[in-house]
């Protein structure tokens, strides 16, 4: 066999620069489709992830609020557009097959005579859903309150910011003082949609004037979340008309944008990869076509077929592995880009999980677009790259040694 070099047979630099472009153009483009349908899909599940549930169930209003409850304008109200839910109908859904944790909680605004605030009452005795869950493994300073405690709050981050409220700090919900003992972050969250100020059930429900048992919002934790819609189902039937946030439904409200990336991210992510590869066949072949002159003289000079072929087949696998990790890098470039952008604050209302917050909500922190790049995309493709241009490689790799010394010359 004839040795040969990287140098005897590297080609037209361009040509050879085509192929590891049209390779790289194709990783980056899967790699940073995959990215960005992988950012709608988690910024989808951020809002429940925050808050370990599964579903969130609230009751919509069904009249006009019309009452004059309802016509408040001054302390402590129910938030617009929903209604409340009876422990009965706690303890229905806490026995509900499927569903393993229940977190009931009441969300309360406050309009002060020149502040707003919203308040959310929490049972502390559940902290493996819900709200409650957040606060435990997003406490910053001071303590949580304790189950049986009266009067005192847990400040959010930002509010306490904003107003300096520490430990040991009072603040005043509906007129009442009450003892500041934590501040702490409900992180994966908007802004808009994470309360002010975390009371103990019991308060909230004595400031509103409800009953003791009665919340207006539920935190759900199911078992498996392939049965989620099998969940909602049953409790639609056991409990009349409720509203049922999951991962699903807030998908699909995130926008025309939002649904298209997260469905077909995938599908336009395999058709970038397979144009860059279309692009590397057409390079390769290209390659052939100008080097038939260079093959005749190689095979007049003792260069055997399966010579010629696997130095043909070496320089794609090597073009292609080269414009894949280019690709790859570019890719990954474009997705930490991607999850710089901030989301329109629309998208960021529509995110929120605690219905009502959206009209009355205060002014909510923006968030950014969770795209990350997972091992699998990167491994498939850098797979797909090597092996699409290596068989590129082979194809345009027989077609050369199958071309005959005198043929090629005359040719080239």
């Amino acid at each position: 066999m004839i040795n040969y070099t990287w140098s005897q047979f590297k080609g037209r630099p361009w040509r050879s620069l085509g192929v590891a472009l049209g390779v790289a153009l194709g990783v980056a483009l899967f790699v940073g489709l995959s990215a960005l349908g992988n950012g709608f899909r988690e910024a989808a599940r951020a809002p429940l992830a925050g808050v370990a549930a599964d579903v969130i169930i609230t009751r919509p209003a069904g009249k006009p609020e019309t009452s004059p409850s309802n016509q408040v304008t001054r302390g402590v109200r129910l938030p617009f557009g929903v209604m409340l839910i009876s422990g009965t109908d706690v303890e229905t859904m806490g026995s509900t097959n499927g569903v393993t944790a229940v977190g009931p909680a009441l969300q309360l605004w406050d309009f002060g005579a020149t502040s707003y605030q919203t308040v959310l009452g929490l049972d502390l005795t559940q902290t493996t859903v819900g709200p409650a869950h957040g606060l435990v493994d997003g406490l910053l300073a001071g303590r949580i309150f304790q189950p049986g405690e009266r009067s005192v709050a847990v400040a959010d981050r930002h509010y306490a910011a904003f107003f300096g409220l520490k430990p040991g700090s009072t603040v005043t919900i509906g007129g009442q003082p009450f003892t500041v003992v934590g501040v702490a972050e409900l992180k994966g969250m908007s802004q808009g949609a994470v309360p002010n100020l975390y009371v103990p059930l019991a308060d909230a429900q004595a400031l509103a004037g409800v009953a003791p048992d009665q919340v207006d919002q539920v935190y759900l934790k199911i078992a498996s979340a392939a049965d989620v819609d099998a969940v909602v189902a049953r409790l639609t039937r056991q409990l009349g008309t409720v509203s049922a946030i999951t991962e699903d439904s807030l998908l699909q409200v995130m926008g025309g944008i939002g649904r298209v990336s997260a469905r077909f991210a995938g599908v336009a992510a395999g058709v970038g990869l397979v144009g860059g590869l279309f692009l590397t066949w057409l390079a390769l072949s290209g390659l052939v076509a100008e080097r038939q002159s260079e093959i005749g003289v190689m095979k007049a000079v003792g260069w055997r077929s399966n010579d010629v072929a696997r130095a043909f087949l070496l320089e794609a696998l090597l073009l292609s592995l080269g414009g894949g990790l280019v690709g790859l890098g570019l890719g990954w470039g474009g997705a930490w880009v991607l999850g710089q952008v901030p989301i329109p604050e629309a998208t960021a209302t529509i995110m929120q999980p605690l219905p009502g917050l959206s009209s009355a909500a205060p002014a909510a922190g923006v968030i950014t677009l969770p795209a990350q790049v997972d091992w699998t995309t990167l491994g498939i493709a850098l797979l797909v790259s090597v092996g699409g241009g290596a068989l590129a490689g082979w194809s345009g790799a027989r077609r050369a040694a199958a071309l005959k010394p005198a043929q090629a010359l005359r040719r080239g």
